[in-house]
């Protein structure tokens, strides 16, 4: 009973206090994969608490009915005197309800998910094929001219190939320089397989939106994805490229759901980033506390576990 209760705990922890803590320790963006890591990180083992505190919960009712044994809390691994229990009667009886109660909310949270990541999908495929289809050929593989004088670029992920979407507007504003370099962004994306992380992300917090940690994570990673991107695109055009054109795509317009934008997410803080240098001791000192929260995230509840069993 033990480990369930602080698996318990702790996922509940994590989903109310950890994106407080989280937007912290991953806002500056000098180490974007990293905090994209940290969050996923978080979201994973809140999962692995919740999956983890129903199996310890269950071992804990099977055993208790095969030995005819009282479900009890042991005070003494909390560092109390004594023992926590009732009836025996009662104590089967409420643990069997809180795990029946969690298995069926847990299937009906991977059924919703999995009905949110085929609506978005179907919406994603369409979107690709209806940009082939008014979208004109170019010398780019993988990337359509839509006529539109709003200047936007961006990708999504279709069947049987993704494409990269850039309106005749952005190509009137973007120089060579700029327009290889907010290339390089978008197919840093696709590269990567943003598109489905994001998916994921977004299924995960339209399924259980009461739950602060993943409606968080849906946000902020959309936001760190970009960084990412960036990232790509700077090592191989450099910063002004890349900084001028997103500039010259600000006054875009707002992308669907399924489409990821050079300029459509977070254009100011990532502008910034792009402008001002980090210190050799900050980058360090960031990067390390990113691994401590990442290790911290994943073996917590497995010190969790294991300290109940020992």
């Amino acid at each position: 009973m033990n480990a369930a209760l602080l698996l318990f705990a702790y996922a509940s922890a994590l989903i109310w206090v950890g994106p407080v803590l989280l937007r912290r320790v991953t806002g500056t963006g000098v180490h974007p994969r990293l905090a994209v890591a940290s969050w996923l990180s978080a979201v994973f083992a809140a999962i692995a608490a919740w999956v983890g505190a129903l199996v310890f919960l269950g071992a804990a009712v099977l055993d208790s009915i095969w030995h005819h044994r009282t479900l009890a809390l042991c005070l003494k691994e909390l560092g109390l005197a004594g023992e926590l229990g009732l009836p025996r009667g009662i104590a089967s009886a409420l643990a069997v309800g809180v795990l029946s109660t969690g298995a069926v909310a847990t299937v009906i949270v991977c059924w919703r998910m999995g009905r949110q990541l085929r609506r978005q999908r179907s919406a994603s495929r369409l979107h690709a094929a209806t940009a082939r289809t008014i979208g004109g050929a170019s010398d780019w593989p993988g990337v359509v001219v839509v006529p539109a004088p709003q200047p936007a670029a961006y990708c999504v992920t279709g069947r049987p190939n993704s494409v990269i979407v850039v309106t005749s507007g952005a190509l009137g504003r973007l120089d060579e320089p700029q327009l290889a370099a907010v290339l390089a962004h978008e197919y840093a994306h696709l590269a990567s397989r943003h598109h489905d992380l994001l998916m994921a992300l977004r299924a995960l917090a339209s399924s259980l939106p009461r739950l602060p940690l993943f409606a968080a994570a849906a946000k902020v990673v959309a936001d760190l994805l970009e960084m990412c991107a960036d990232d790509v695109a700077v090592r191989s055009h450099g910063k002004m490229a890349l900084l001028r054109g997103l500039l010259a795509l600000t006054e875009g317009p707002a992308m669907a759901p399924a489409a990821l934008g050079a300029a459509n997410t977070a254009t100011v803080a990532r502008a910034e980033r792009l402008a001002i240098s980090v210190s050799r001791r900050s980058w360090w000192q960031e990067r390390l506390m990113l691994w401590a929260t990442i290790g911290l995230a994943v073996v917590s509840p497995m010190f969790l576990g294991l300290a109940c069993r020992l």
